[in-house]
């Protein structure tokens, strides 16, 4: 029998997803996240849920830092005003329409996001199989509410974009899976993988290595080096200490050995390394210019608009940002940036503690977070702006009593 609920509960975490990073739906204009948005909405009426307090003070928060933008610059316009706000309502109506089952329910979005990428991605070996990719089945993807852009953006079939080249060594390809690009899959992967470690309790469950075999795929350099973050870090929790001293050096010395011994991986890390990159900023090069951004306006940012975050310039190349930390930094300002990343350490606690999970995980698991964001613009995202709002499935004080609803 068909289960109409969780079915409906898939496509509005699917759609969560989507408007974060498939390029089908990121790169609509916000009058399609506008009428997807109906669905959360009208689950949420039909399914009777609360509206918390927390959403009241997080709005008014975003509210208090755009006056403060406008005060500054003179200038806010309302597309930005608006398209901020639709975005954190989109995101609290489906975590509140789906509940706390969001987190397992994205999980299974991601895995299957990697089976369906691979029946894409390995056949892309073979000569010729982009190529009718691109020209005979690309075209039938492309809709007309797409927004103008800068930027090649590369052809997207929806559960795969078709995006592998491959840097260092020229015969290997990438799996972008539905993302803009490869490294943004790794990130998604990564938080996919956070969230099913805290769950099963294991970083070897069987979930766990299918989502690492998906990593691995990216052939990101900064997912690859997450994923041994993260199991350290997990096995430094472990209340044995031998695999506490045993094994913890001995992954260390692992994946410095990969490091050193896998062409791809060390000549990408110094070319990211680079300061000097005359076509686009590097991770790095972007950090050290929204630094100095930053300083112009270190207490509210400089805002979205470009006319305010980029002073006006419209050139790709000087404006191109790809470094997600510095710049949410350099566009919000001190107060928000703490703020949200506290507010994403809590969601993280409190699903450490929903599971009887350590909650020390969540801080490393934060740290996650900020290394996936160091390559990716991911934190103005719908997603992750979920993410910083996830503790409210975990409590209990409302401005209006719960009623049970079967769901």
């Amino acid at each position: 029998m068909v289960n109409s609920t969780k079915i409906l509960d898939y496509l509005m975490v699917y759609l969560l997803v989507a408007f974060s990073g498939i390029p089908f739906f990121y790169r609509s204009r916000i009058e399609v996240m506008i009428v997807c948005m109906l669905i959360p909405l009208a689950v949420f009426i039909y399914r009777q849920r609360r509206i918390d307090k927390f959403i009241i003070y997080y709005v008014v928060a975003v509210m208090l830092l755009q006056v403060g933008q406008m005060l500054k610059f003179y200038y806010l316009p309302l597309s930005t005003f608006l398209g901020l706000h639709i975005r954190i309502l989109f995101a609290y109506l489906t975590l509140k329409a789906v509940g706390h089952r969001l987190p397992t329910y994205y999980v299974n979005i991601i895995l299957f996001s990697i089976l369906v990428s691979w029946l894409f991605y390995l056949p892309s070996y073979l000569p010729g199989f982009e190529g009718m990719l691109k020209s005979s089945v690309a075209p039938y993807f492309k809709h007309p509410f797409l927004k103008a852009s800068n930027y090649k953006v590369s052809d997207n079939l929806i559960l795969y974009t078709i995006n592998t080249k491959g840097e260092a060594v020229g015969w290997l390809k990438r799996n972008s899976g539905p993302f803009w690009e490869p490294g943004a899959f790794s990130g998604f992967i990564i938080i996919a993988l956070i969230f099913h470690v805290i769950k099963s309790k294991s970083v070897f469950s069987k979930q766990n290595l299918l989502l690492m075999a998906g990593l691995i795929t990216t052939f990101s350099t900064s997912g690859l080096l997450v994923l041994a973050y993260l199991i350290v870090a997990y096995f430094w929790l472990q209340r044995s200490v031998i695999k506490r001293i045993a094994l913890v050096p001995l992954f260390l010395i692992g994946f410095a050995y990969l490091f050193v011994s896998i062409d791809f991986m060390g000549a990408k890390i110094q070319k990211k390394l680079s300061f000097t990159s005359q076509t686009y900023n590097t991770r790095f090069k972007s950090a050290q210019i929204d630094i100095l951004d930053f300083a112009k306006s270190p207490w509210v940012g400089l805002g979205q608009a470009k006319e305010t975050r980029f002073g006006g310039k419209t050139e790709k190349r000087v404006i191109h940002r790809n470094n997600g930390v510095t710049d949410f930094l350099a566009t919000f300002g001190l107060f928000a940036f703490c703020l949200y990343f506290i507010l994403i350490l809590l969601s993280l606690n409190s699903l450490c503690r929903y599971h009887n999970y350590d909650t020390r995980f969540a801080l490393f698991a934060l740290g996650a977070v900020l290394l996936i964001g160091f390559s990716e613009v991911y934190f103005s995202k719908v997603f992750f702006i979920a993410l910083s709002m996830m503790s409210v499935l975990y409590a209990k004080r409302s401005l209006y009593p719960q009623q049970n609803v079967s769901v």
